[in-house]
């Protein structure tokens, strides 16, 4: 579909659409040059196809193009002994999402080591026992890495490349993404195994079994001679097969590349694959399938102009409509399209401005009436695409696309069940001319095809959801205006959700996660009867009644102007049932200079009592670096902000050690 052309007119839900392929490298070009100046970059999610076959190798990198990693030794201890833990150790994992999928962060742990990211430093940690915890080694790159995992022996390091230089002949303009391997057998002496380079912008990363997916977008711009994005593996580079581009026959308002790589470890391989998206994904990643998701709005502008040029073409001269016939001749790589619109639309603009008033006026009320028409053959304004990608091992395979009314919140509005997408949306509040619709909230089903199984519509109206979290067969949701309702939604029967109960109470949750199978925790803000938002606020919800949830425990700061970044962030939430821990990053500025504080606040939580025990500060009067994570190892807890690792008992609170983050140029380089 050519730039510039809408949607249809009405949302179907049972119509599936077929990703399309490109024939060659020149016509994927061309595609790309139609839609230049339609949009830049936007950071989101995304991903694409099939396993990829063998690429063309083209021009050897030089060595220098590697990482350029100085690993320094701080500490003689003896290498490790190839276990990822310590038996038995306990220890907190990654906040993730999905159990069995791992985020990219920046900090890991495996029970007795902690990795991870000051700047473009990564410390690697001692860090248990932890009277006895310290730097044994960093690892200081060109480029800040945006997150680590950790396999056993292995840490892989991902982030964007930051000082960009051409490359033999090759010119990146789309940035580059680096994954970095390295072999931490040794813990003091870190050694790169090997690099890849990707082309496009890290955006998000997963790792299962071994295979890590990496997530990257770029525009639609490529090098002159690489017309697709290239993928440097050690020392070689090559482009991606064209067959492993694909693009899907929707429209396209702001359309960008987004890539997936599988990298698998074990044999330190990547499979890459591409596909045509919208600009601003989000991505949810299952056990068995990736989804990539962008909000797409019916644009009143372009139904407007599209209107107007419907109205005025035929009344041109015949000299301005021959020019126009010139304007769309014109091959691709002159003018793109957006500039041939933008040059028609001059020739019809002043057209009209030499009519005489009242016909100027007469046009404009019957542009408004055609207006009206169009926009009543839309059910919807604004929609979700969603695209479902196949994951096995390191075969990628575009599945299927589909579309639900509204907008997302986060990955956290999707969740997949037996084979279930389940989504929830908000479609949001419009105005035109002193009209206006209310904004609703929608639940929706669908198959693995992207089908639509069933929905529940018109939830709290005039409200938007602030927070979602999908567990078993219930969703939890949290909507917003002025007071926070909190719903219990029933997914049993993917066919038939309904209703099951809510709350309305002050304030709203911005993160919702399970205490246990019958209580969830809420990180918002409390507010005032009138919708004015108030302190930082953790509620514990009581589900065991699903008909009537109650709030049976809550926290407000008395700083009003307190925060965290667990409300946004929701790797920065600990959480330990077993221990009774709750953590959380928090950060209040007091003008008056008395009362600020910056640090991790700990919480004693169960089931029915939230209690504040004390703060592990890293500032004073709240100045100074954020507590960025927390993680806890046996019985102490580690807080971390930019140059300072805290290690304090978890009983007691009381300090155990600080490990300042922090480079020294005297230590042996390797």
């Amino acid at each position: 579909t050519s730039p510039g052309t809408y949607t249809t007119t009405s949302f179907t839900p049972d119509s599936t659409v077929e990703p399309l392929s490109f024939s060659s490298p020149e016509e994927f070009a061309a595609f790309a040059r139609s839609y230049e100046g339609y949009g830049g970059i936007y950071y989101g999610g995304g991903i694409m196809t099939r396993s990829m076959t063998a690429g063309t190798l083209g021009v050897a990198i030089p060595e220098m193009a590697m990482d350029t990693t100085n690993v320094k030794q701080t500490v003689p201890v003896p290498a490790a002994d190839g276990v990822s833990a310590s038996a038995g150790t306990d220890f907190s994992d990654t906040n993730n999402q999905v159990e069995g999928i791992d985020e990219a962060d920046i900090i890991k742990t495996d029970g007795e080591y902690i990795y991870t990211v000051t700047g473009t430093t990564i410390f690697i940690i001692k860090a248990y026992p932890g009277a006895d915890a310290q730097v044994i080694s960093t690892i200081t790159l060109d480029s800040t890495p945006r997150g680590l995992f950790i396999d056993h022996d292995t840490l892989v390091v991902l982030g964007n490349v930051d000082k960009l230089e051409k490359i033999g002949d090759f010119t990146p303009r789309n940035g580059l993404t680096y994954t970095s391997i390295y072999d931490i057998s040794d813990k003091t002496a870190p050694k790169l195994q090997k690099q890849f380079k990707v082309e496009g912008y890290y955006d998000e990363a997963r790792m299962t079994d071994g295979i890590v997916y990496l997530i990257t977008t770029s525009g639609m711009q490529f090098s002159p001679g690489y017309p697709v994005p290239v993928i440097m593996d050690g020392t070689t580079i090559r482009s991606m097969p064209i067959d492993n581009i694909r693009y899907y026959p929707i429209p396209y308002n702001w359309p960008q590349l987004v890539s997936v790589h599988a990298i698998s470890l074990g044999d330190e391989s990547i499979n890459s694959a591409a596909v045509v998206v919208e600009g601003g994904q989000t991505v949810y990643m299952s056990d068995q399938n990736i989804y990539i998701t962008y909000t797409q709005n019916i644009n009143e502008y372009d139904l407007q102009r599209q209107i107007l040029r419907d109205l005025l073409t035929p009344k041109l001269t015949d000299g301005d409509k021959a020019l126009i016939e010139k304007i769309k001749a014109v091959d691709n790589d002159i003018l793109t399209q957006q500039e041939k619109d933008n040059k028609i639309d001059n020739i019809i603009m002043s057209y009209a401005a030499y009519l005489p008033e009242d016909e100027q006026q007469q046009l404009q009320d019957k542009a408004d009436e055609l207006l009206q028409q169009k926009l009543k053959e839309y059910e919807y304004m604004e929609w979700t695409i969603i695209n479902r990608v196949a994951v096995r091992g390191d075969t990628i395979q575009v599945a299927a696309n589909g579309k639900v009314p509204g907008h997302i919140t986060n990955q956290f509005s999707l969740d997949e069940q037996d084979d279930v997408l389940r989504i929830a949306t908000t479609l949001s509040q419009r105005w035109y001319k002193g009209e206006s619709t209310k904004s609703s909230n929608n639940v929706f089903t669908l198959d693995q095809d992207l089908k639509l199984l069933g929905g529940l519509k018109d939830l709290a109206e005039g409200e938007q959801i602030y927070s979602t979290r999908f567990i078993g067969d219930r969703l939890y949701m949290v909507t917003f205006k002025q007071v926070d309702p909190f719903f219990v939604i029933d997914l049993s029967d993917p066919a038939k959700p309904k209703e099951l109960g809510k709350l309305k109470i002050p304030g709203f949750s911005r993160y919702l996660h399970p205490y246990d199978d019958t209580h969830i925790i809420g990180i918002g803000r409390d507010a005032s009867e009138t919708g004015r938002q108030q302190g930082l606020k953790i509620s514990l919800f009581d589900v065991s009644d699903v008909t009537h949830p109650i709030e049976t425990a809550k926290w407000v700061s008395d700083a009003r102007y307190a925060s965290t970044t667990a409300e946004y962030e929701h790797k920065a939430f600990l959480f330990s049932k077993d221990k009774d821990l709750l953590v959380i990053p928090a950060y209040s500025y007091d003008y008056q200079g008395t009362g600020g504080y910056n640090g991790a606040l700990v919480f004693n939580i169960t089931a029915d009592i939230i209690t504040l025990r004390g703060l592990i500060d890293h500032g004073q009067s709240g100045y100074g670096p954020a507590v960025e994570r927390s993680l806890y190892i046996e019985d102490l807890l580690y807080t971390k902000s930019a140059g300072l690792l805290r290690i304090n008992s978890i009983d007691t609170l009381e300090s155990v050690k600080r490990v300042d983050l922090v480079t020294d140029s005297s230590i042996k380089k390797y």
